[in-house]
This record gives C-alpha cells, sequence and structure tokens, in this order.
C-alpha cells in the first residue's frame, strides 16, 4: 500500500509539472497584455514617474474597423527607440513599456510625453476628446504615426488631424514649417524621414500664445522604421530613429 500510494504521488506530482510546462496562449491582440508581453523587457512600468526619469508610454485606443495593426503593433521599435535615447543622450529614459488610455486623466497626466500608433481610423469617444484636451492644456505632448494600411493607406493620420480638431476645434493642426526647431534640435534634418504609405505633411498642433507644438503626427510610418524592418531603406531607418530622439527632446525642452 505504501509503494502504491508513494506511485500515485509521484504520477500526481509528474502531471502537474507536465501542466505547469504548457505554453501560456498569447493575448489578444489590442490587449495591454500583448503590448507588454511583446515588448522585449516584458515587464510594465508601475512605478510613478520621479524626477528625472521619463517614460515612453503608449496610448491604448479603439479603431472603427477591426484593423490587423491595432494599437499596440509592435512594440519593439518603442523599446528600440528608449534604448537609442539611453545610448545617444543624457536622458535617463526608463526601460519599463507602459500603457496609458484616455479613461484614467490624471494618471495619462503623469507622464509629459504619449505615443499612439496604428493602421485604422478611429473616433474619440466624446469623454476621450475632453480629456485630450485637458493633457494637452496640462503641457502633455502627442506624438501619432501611422502604422501604414497595406503599405499605402493613411487612415490614421486623417484621423489624427480629424480627431484634433475636435479637441481644439479653434486650433486645427498645420504642416510643420521646414525651418521648424523640431529638425535641428539635436539631429539635423531637413524634412521628415518616409519609410512607406502615403506622403503627408507632417502636421502639428501649436500652441496660439507661445507657438510651442502641442501635438505631430506623421503619415511615414516613423515607428516601422525604429523597428528596422528589413524591407525598408536603412539610411530611412536611421533617420527615422533621430527624428524619434528629435521629437522626446523637444517635448522635453518645451
Amino acid at each position: 500500500m505504501k509503494t502504491l500510494a508513494s506511485g500515485c504521488a509521484l504520477l500526481l506530482a509528474l502531471a502537474s509539472l507536465a501542466a505547469a510546462e504548457q505554453p501560456k496562449p498569447a493575448p489578444e491582440k489590442g490587449t495591454v497584455e500583448n503590448y507588454v508581453q511583446l515588448s522585449k523587457t516584458g515587464t510594465r512600468g508601475e512605478d510613478r514617474v520621479n524626477t528625472g526619469q521619463f517614460y515612453f508610454p503608449r496610448l491604448q485606443f479603439k479603431c472603427r474597423e477591426d484593423v490587423p495593426d491595432k494599437w499596440d503593433i509592435h512594440p519593439v521599435g518603442d523599446q528600440k527607440l528608449r534604448e537609442s535615447i539611453k545610448r545617444l543622450t543624457n536622458i535617463n529614459i526608463l526601460a519599463e513599456p507602459v500603457v496609458v488610455n484616455l479613461d484614467k486623466l490624471e494618471e495619462m497626466c503623469e507622464y509629459p510625453y504619449v505615443f499612439m500608433t496604428s493602421e485604422g481610423d478611429f473616433v474619440l469617444p466624446e469623454k476621450h476628446v475632453e480629456n485630450m484636451r485637458e493633457y494637452i492644456s496640462r503641457g502633455g505632448f502627442v506624438f501619432g504615426d501611422d502604422c501604414v494600411l497595406h503599405q499605402v493607406g493613411d487612415n490614421f493620420y486623417r484621423a489624427f488631424v480629424r480627431e484634433m480638431k475636435r479637441v481644439f476645434p479653434d486650433n486645427p493642426m498645420r504642416p510643420i514649417p521646414e525651418d521648424h526647431e523640431l529638425y535641428k534640435i539635436f539631429f539635423k534634418h531637413n524634412h521628415m524621414p518616409f519609410l512607406q504609405g502615403k506622403k503627408n505633411p507632417p502636421m502639428g498642433l501649436f500652441d496660439k500664445k507661445t507657438g510651442r507644438l502641442m501635438a505631430l503626427v506623421t503619415s511615414g510610418d516613423l515607428h516601422c522604421g525604429w523597428v528596422g524592418f528589413g524591407n525598408l531603406n536603412k539610411d530611412e531607418c536611421k533617420r527615422a530613429i533621430e527624428m524619434g530622439v528629435n521629437i522626446v527632446i523637444y517635448c522635453l525642452t518645451h
């Protein structure tokens, strides 16, 4: 009886071990879990921002259609830009991936910079329009980049410009001048890098009183340049990283 009991215990232990070794199913696209799992660090930055520390948050939002590339697409691009900022500057940027959303305004306002991307059209609920207005009015900066639909579309770009018109009805976005400080604040450029998609001018939301750039959207898929896909021009990928650095430095110094 003792031997039988020991054998049963061993079988149960082996069964538990086998169950524990089963791979967990991949999180669904469009979830925070998916974004965090696909980030290089695999951890989430739960700590609040401390003095001298900078996080690079991704904004969670919903597209109108069920597009393949949702708000959480290719988080490794964010991570590669973070690594470049840490290597090329003295900015104390944190590696942990952070997700924010417009349902939690006060939490979002703890971060001076927010990045958003997708390949789809989106419409902000009225409450999110109000919270976006409040976030930007408090000094927050939003950078949107079109994750190009089928390598040719500009759905996200057009939606971003349209929705910012709802956020600030009397202050529409306008093209970024070629001599704007954004192009020379750290790395010197004479144009916005272009990787793929439709060539639209980079559009900015400017503070009427100070001229400060408060929001920016690009149509050339800089984010895929950060990822560094093999089908993209290597020089433009390098320039995309440099422009990403410029955008963060502009945000932190204005």
